[in-house]
């Protein structure tokens, strides 16, 4: 498996959402290590240019509808590989603002 740089990417105090991130090259998939939350998902936003970011979405055979790629919420730390289909550039994206710190994620494309 060739993979990507690690970056570190930060959700700043009271945010929700992260800065642009370049992953380097258009990734099949991307891997993100979360330190502890205030309650919240973890999910990611995605570009082919760097400019309009998509929320990542997959359909269920068995049910009707999309479903949202996103963690549970929760407040420990963990790690989730979400499939963003060859993108290059991501945003992280909290479910709920960190309000009582900044939150620092890493992330790589794999």
């Amino acid at each position: 498996m060739l993979a990507g740089e690690w970056k570190t990417v930060t959700v700043a105090k009271d945010g929700t959402t992260s800065d642009s991130v370049d992953l380097g090259a258009d990734y099949k998939e991307v891997l993100v290590l979360f330190p502890a939350l205030d309650s919240a998902t973890v999910s990611v936003t995605i570009s082919n240019d760097n400019s309009t970011f998509f929320a990542i979405s997959a359909l269920d055979a068995d049910a009707t509808g999309s479903f949202a790629h996103a963690t549970t919420a929760g407040t420990s730390a963990g790690a989730v590989v979400f499939k963003i289909g060859g993108c290059r550039y991501i945003k992280v994206v909290c479910g709920a603002a960190q309000t009582t710190a900044a939150r620092t994620f890493y992330v790589r494309g794999c």
